[in-house]
């Protein structure tokens, strides 16, 4: 079964149906996938602009129940108060220099306030010769001060339902972190961004954080222009099986 033929001077165009079927659905989503990693340069651009505007601010006090905006993610900030015991989760599924290993969070109770009221990105630990031995995390005791970074914890990934708590001893091991998921299912108010705190902080592990993300926004427009190049060659593909030349009654392809 064929489509009716379109004329073009000693040329007709006669692409059979199910070809056309098929075509009709790939390409478009071809496209699709080259605009979404246009789109995802652009956002991946916005935030290394983002990133690099945080090292001209002064670092930000943090204080409990302040209100932090998006412009504030990256920000430098510093912060008193003490370590919440019993109140630290890990982050699975990061890896450092090849190594798996967690992203270890924990409450801190911001001076002044009686409750935690922010989470602290320790930073990297490793994990154990399994996991159904998590490391050792022993906590600072008493007041202390904190400097670093605000940000999101890292994505990890699909997850299906609320957050992922899974309790191993008096620790919690995550697939997902949401800060505010995981606020309101600990009954704590918690800041917008973790800080995550710099090298040699009080009660820090492995710093690994970098201002730049691991996908800039070159590799982006990498990908967009291989899926847009892969449209082409499929529409060229379309047209060159499906074109012949007027009265050639053995449907031969036409030849560049």
């Amino acid at each position: 079964m064929k489509i009716p033929p379109v004329q073009f001077a000693r040329y007709r165009f006669a692409p059979s149906l199910w070809p056309s079927l098929a075509f009709a659905m790939v390409f478009p989503v071809l496209l699709g996938l080259g605009f979404w990693q246009m789109e995802r340069a652009g956002a991946k651009q916005q935030l290394v602009e983002r990133r690099a505007a945080s090292e001209l601010v002064a670092p930000l006090e943090l204080q409990r129940n302040m209100a932090l905006g998006i412009d504030d993610r990256y920000r430098p900030a510093r912060v008193r108060g003490s370590y919440v015991a019993g109140q630290q989760w890990l982050l699975d599924n990061r890896v450092y220099r090849g190594q798996p290993g967690y992203h270890v969070f924990a409450a801190f109770r911001i001076e002044g306030d009686d409750a935690p009221g922010l989470l602290v990105n320790r930073g990297w630990v490793a994990v154990g010769a399994t996991r159904e031995f998590l490391p050792a995390l022993p906590l600072p005791e008493g007041p202390v001060t904190l400097s670093g970074r605000l940000d999101s914890p890292a994505s990890v990934g699909f997850v299906i339902g609320e957050v992922p708590l899974e309790s191993v001893e008096d620790k919690v091991v995550l697939q997902s972190l949401d800060i505010a998921g995981l606020g309101a299912a600990r009954g704590m108010d918690l800041l917008r961004y973790a800080l995550v705190v710099d090298e040699g902080q009080p009660g820090g592990l492995q710093y690994d954080w970098s201002p730049i993300p691991a996908m800039g926004p070159e590799k982006h427009l990498g990908y967009a222009v291989q899926w847009f190049g892969l449209a082409v060659a499929l529409l060229i593909i379309y047209i060159g099986v499906n074109t012949h030349r007027n009265g050639d009654d053995r449907d031969h392809h036409v030849e560049a």
